[in-house]
C-alpha cells in the first residue's frame, strides 16, 4: 500500500521536545507496550495513550494501530467510552491503519463511520484517504473536490489534494495546491514546512528558505524551525554572501538557547558557518568577532564532550573532520 503523505504533526516521541506531555506520553506508551494479562493493556491506559497522541498531534502509526484496533473492536471499550470519544478513536485508528497499510481493517472502520455519519465531510476525507492508500488517486481527488464544493475552507481536503499530487509524482501541482491553501490559511506552520520540503525536492532553495522563515515567525518557540531555517541560510551562503552564514549563526544560537544547549545539529551547523566565514571571507569579513570566537570555542568543547560521553567510538572521526578547529 502507498504510505500516506500526511501534513499533520509528524514524528515520534523522540522529536517531541516542545510538548509538555512528552513524559506522560512516553510513560503511557511504555505501560501499553509492556502490559501484563496476556499482553493486552488496560482500556484506560490505551485510551489515555490515544488521547495524548491526538492532543500532541503525534504520529505513532504502528503503536496506535496495534493498541487502538483492539479498543475499536472491544465491546467492553464501547461500553466505557462516550459516543464522541469512541468515534474520535475510530478515526484516529483508521488513519494509523492507512499509514501501516492495513487496508482491510481500515475499510471496516470507514464503513462503520460512514454508516454512523452519512453526511460528514470528515468521513468523506477519510474515504478519500482510503482511495489514496489503494492507489486510486482519481477517485480520491474526486472525493476531496466534492468536499471543497460544499466547504471551500475545509483544511483537510485541501491538504489531501496536495498529497494526491505528491502521490502522482506531480510536485509542481502539489506546490500550486499548497500555495492556494496558504493564501487562505497563512498561519499554518506545518503547511509552510511541507511547502519548503516540496521546494527542496525541486531544488528551489531560496523559496524553501522563505517558507522556513514563515515557520519561525508563526512558531518562534519551536527549535526545529529555527534549525531548518539556519540550515537553509548556510546552504545559500557563498563567498560573496557570507552575511547569510552570519545570520545562520544567530539562528543556530537560538536553537541552543531553546534546547538548553543539547542540539548537536546546531553545534555542528554553528561551527560550519564560522569555519566558512574564516576560510571563505576576504579581508575584514573573514575575521570573527570576539563573541563569535568564544561561541565557537564553547561549541567545539561541548561537541567533543558529547561524543566522549555518548559515542566515544566516533570521537576520532569527529576530530578528523577538522570541524573542532573552528573553535581554536
Amino acid at each position: 500500500a502507498v504510505a500516506l503523505q500526511a501534513l499533520q504533526g509528524q514524528g515520534a516521541i523522540a522529536t517531541m521536545g516542545r510538548l509538555p506531555s512528552q513524559k506522560a506520553l512516553a510513560a503511557t506508551l511504555d505501560r501499553c507496550e509492556n502490559a501484563g494479562h496476556g499482553g493486552h493493556a488496560p482500556i484506560d491506559e490505551v485510551k489515555d495513550f490515544l488521547r495524548l497522541c491526538r492532543d500532541g498531534k503525534v504520529r505513532l502509526p504502528e503503536q496506535i494501530a496495534r493498541h487502538g484496533l483492539r479498543l475499536v473492536k472491544s465491546k467492553e471499550a464501547k461500553r466505557k467510552l462516550n459516543d464522541t470519544e469512541l468515534w474520535l478513536i475510530n478515526e484516529q485508528v483508521c488513519y494509523a491503519l492507512l499509514d501501516t497499510g492495513e487496508i482491510d481493517e481500515a475499510t471496516m472502520i470507514v464503513k462503520a463511520l460512514a454508516k454512523r455519519f452519512p453526511k460528514s465531510s470528515r468521513v468523506l476525507v477519510l474515504q478519500g484517504a482510503l482511495c489514496e492508500c489503494c492507489g486510486d488517486y482519481d477517485k480520491a481527488e474526486e472525493v476531496y473536490k466534492k468536499v471543497l464544493e460544499e466547504n471551500e475552507a475545509h483544511q483537510g481536503a485541501w491538504k489531501r489534494l496536495c498529497c494526491v499530487a505528491k502521490g502522482r509524482g506531480d510536485e509542481e501541482k502539489a506546490v500550486k495546491t499548497l500555495k492556494e491553501y496558504l493564501d487562505v490559511f497563512c498561519t499554518d506552520a506545518e503547511a509552510w514546512e511541507e511547502l519548503a520540503s516540496l521546494y527542496l525536492s525541486l531544488s528551489m532553495q531560496k523559496q524553501a528558505s522563505f517558507c522556513y522563515e514563515e515557520c519561525v515567525l508563526i512558531q518562534p518557540q519551536n527549535p526545529s524551525y529555527h534549525l531548518k531555517y539556519a540550515d537553509s541560510l548556510y546552504s545559500l551562503s557563498t563567498p560573496s554572501t557570507l552575511h547569510l552564514a552570519r545570520q545562520a549563526v544567530g539562528y543556530y544560537s537560538v536553537v541552543l538557547d531553546l534546547t538548553n544547549g543539547s542540539s548537536v545539529h546546531a553545534k555542528y551547523g554553528l561551527l560550519c558557518c564560522l569555519d566558512a566565514i574564516r576560510s571563505q571571507g576576504r579581508g575584514s569579513s573573514s575575521r570573527l568577532t570576539e563573541d563569535e570566537q568564544k561561541l565557537a570555542a564553547k561549541c567545539a568543547r561541548e561537541l567533543e564532550a558529547d561524543y566522549q560521553e555518548k559515542c566515544p567510538a566516533l570521537l576520532a572521526h569527529l576530530r578528523a573532520t577538522g570541524i573542532l578547529s573552528s573553535g581554536t
